[in-house]
């Protein structure tokens, strides 16, 4: 017969093996999340075509409100970092708020998948509510798996880089399909479908081993960690501050409006060559995707270093997209990417490392809500940009 003592040593070797455990379903549930994403604002211009929009986004008072409907991608992930998923889905612990996410994904996703084949232009208000679910599905997502998945060993690591791995199947992957001829319809189609199946990986695989801090996080539990504010938000203050840099300088210039400032054929000066468009933002997506992916790895390794580095990083960035050559745009996205990557993997690890059994989904919602202030500003930016690229442009040639 089993004493309780041996009883009681057995269930702590199991949490402690679970604790130690590495769960690589992680990467596969939180890829779609990022394959959604990247359908939001990398396939907007050709969405735009759908909604009689020649340009994608420029001109008539039409183009304007298309524009703001798919900022709401932006804008619904702002809200719901912080205030949102803890305070209308409070009632939820941050495991099953995984689940809502990844639904109100399916959710934007088949909607974009229906509106996208339409034989004419349909009404601008399913471009709000689109890209408002797929919004919530961002803002919810990634503090909520991040707290669930702190204590399962190097797990985090798999939700870190299977974000680039996402975002590349549709910035690289689907770009280069496009250029066979395949409907970029198709994307919205697929991302819903593995959505799907990211739900049903969870529930086998994460959900029945999250951690008990993460079964019992409730808007309370919130409310006093941001009275306490002092006790947690001078730690990670230098990486937020950082971090808005970042992430306005990717939505500004990553793709944003680089997408606008070369023509249907871009030609290689230096090279003596010319590319289709399609396949010059494919070169500059591949470095995005180089760089981003491989500071995660690298970086990861690293202890955590001052977030002025990437700060640099991304001054450099911008000095080089503003050049407007395109010889060396792909090295500007590559410098975007480690920048983002590298600031991302070492702030979840500090993060992680720093609050244990404190203030952790809190420290993370503020963190990535800070992000999303840039994000969506420079999203918005994107518009009154051009112009000033036309100019800088005039200016070189």
């Amino acid at each position: 017969m089993i004493s309780s003592v041996d009883t009681a040593d057995l269930l702590t070797e199991e949490a402690s093996s679970t604790k130690d455990k590495t769960y690589i379903s992680a990467f596969f549930i939180t890829a779609p999340v990022f394959i959604g994403y990247a359908c939001c604002f990398s396939l907007q211009h050709r969405l735009g075509n759908v909604f009689g929009l020649a340009d994608g986004a420029a001109g008539n008072s039409r183009s304007y409100y298309y524009g703001i409907g798919t900022s709401f991608v932006y804008f619904f992930n702002l809200i719901f970092r912080v205030i949102g998923h803890n305070l209308l889905f409070g009632c939820f612990s941050p495991r099953v708020r995984v689940i809502i996410a990844l639904a109100s994904m399916i959710v934007g996703q088949t909607m974009l998948s229906v509106v996208a084949m339409a034989k004419s232009p349909p009404h601008l208000a399913w471009v709000f509510i689109s890209y408002a679910f797929c919004g919530v599905c961002e803002g919810s997502y990634c503090p909520n798996m991040f707290n669930v998945v702190n204590n399962l060993g190097k797990t985090r690591q798999q939700v870190v880089t299977a974000i680039p791995f996402g975002v590349s199947l549709i910035t690289i992957l689907g770009f280069a399909l496009f250029s066979f001829g395949m409907p970029f319809q198709l994307c919205y189609m697929f991302t819903s479908v593995c959505t799907f199946g990211a739900i049903i990986l969870y529930l086998i695989k994460i959900y029945p081993v999250a951690n008990t801090s993460a079964s019992t996080f409730s808007f309370k539990d919130f409310f006093n960690d941001f009275k306490n504010i002092k006790e947690w938000f001078p730690k990670i203050w230098g990486h937020c501050l950082v971090f808005i840099i970042n992430m306005f300088c990717l939505s500004l210039f990553n793709p944003g409006c680089t997408l606008y400032a070369f023509n249907e054929r871009v030609h290689y000066k230096l090279l003596g060559f010319t590319l289709p468009h399609d396949a010059f933002i494919l070169t500059c997506n591949i470095g995005n995707f180089l760089g981003d992916l491989l500071s995660r790895i690298v970086m990861d390794r690293k202890r955590i270093i001052n977030p002025m580095f990437f700060f640099i990083l991304l001054i450099f960035g911008i000095i080089t997209n503003l050049a407007l050559i395109p010889e060396i745009t792909p090295l500007a996205s590559f410098v975007f990417g480690w920048a983002n990557g590298g600031l991302y993997t070492q702030t979840t690890k500090l993060i992680g490392l720093l609050f244990v059994d404190k203030y952790h989904l809190t420290a993370m919602s503020t963190w990535l809500f800070v992000g999303d202030i840039g994000s969506t500003s420079g999203s918005n930016c994107v518009q009154p940009m051009r112009p000033v690229l036309v100019g800088i442009k005039q200016i070189e040639y």
